[in-house]
């Protein structure tokens, strides 16, 4: 089945030199069989690759833990993620989930987790609070990527945002890879782009009120392409389930943003 797409166009709202590209964006894969199994997971990575972006986003939750499904493993996902390719690369974040499966990790608020270790062996090192200058068309720009607000618990996270943007020059348009969107209400005014998973769309919804927010700010960053100030914030519903192996009323999705 193939996944629908969600497309988003990405205006600047500062006066900066705006890379043009197309990002593709991967959040949620909770790969848990039989629900997103190795079959799926190869199938999902296989259109988003076929989506020809100028650069691929992944934001974490690679692993799922939905009720009756078994959690899969880093070796039948990752081998799969590290086959994707694009111009400007492909870039990792970390989610909460990712931590939950290594519970010794999380208890002891480590600095990284097993899946951690296996994207970075296959070529993805995960952005944990690090910034790095990328260049689109003769146009440099930033890329940062948070460390999940909910690594260690609920209300213990590992997100930094001042170390991920520590000597970021803020006139780059900078872009802004955090798992849980919770993270765009707090963020400085040169973060142009926010890229954001966690939330499912509300995972389910009725008449279109999302139901299931994992937020401190209810519904208001639950879904869609959002703006405050100069500040734009995408999130994408994703691909897997949390708790229930059900989506009502809110499909599965690829993300993509057009930036320019």
């Amino acid at each position: 089945m193939t996944l629908r797409v969600a497309r988003y166009a990405v205006a600047p709202r500062r006066d900066v030199a705006v890379p043009r590209m197309r990002i593709a964006i991967l959040a949620d894969l909770h790969a848990c069989a039989p629900l997103v199994n190795e079959a799926r997971v190869k199938r999902i990575v296989d259109q988003v690759q076929g989506l020809e972006a100028d650069m691929i986003c992944l934001l974490g939750d690679y692993v799922g833990h939905s009720w009756g499904m078994r959690p899969l493993t880093p070796p039948e996902v990752v081998p799969h993620l590290a086959r994707l390719t694009a111009p400007l690369g492909v870039h990792a974040i970390m989610g909460n989930h990712d931590w939950k499966d290594d519970p010794v990790a999380r208890r002891g608020r480590a600095a990284e987790t097993f899946w951690h270790r296996a994207l970075t062996a296959v070529g993805l090192p995960p952005l944990s609070n690090v910034a790095r200058v990328l260049e689109a068309g003769g146009v440099p720009f930033t890329l940062a990527g948070l460390e999940s607000q909910r690594a260690y618990g609920r209300r213990i996270g590992g997100a930094d945002v001042e170390a991920a943007l520590q000597g970021c020059d803020p006139g780059l348009f900078t872009i802004l890879l955090a798992h849980e969107p919770d993270a765009f209400a707090d963020l400085p005014d040169h973060v142009d782009l926010t890229l954001s998973g966690h939330t499912h769309g509300g995972q389910i919804r009725f008449a279109g009120r999302p139901w299931m927010v994992p937020s401190r700010f209810g519904v208001r960053y639950a879904y869609g392409h959002l703006s405050e100030g100069t500040r734009q914030l995408v999130v994408s519903s994703g691909i897997g389930t949390s708790g229930p192996p059900i989506r009502l009323f809110c499909p599965p999705e690829l993300t993509v943003a057009e930036v320019g």
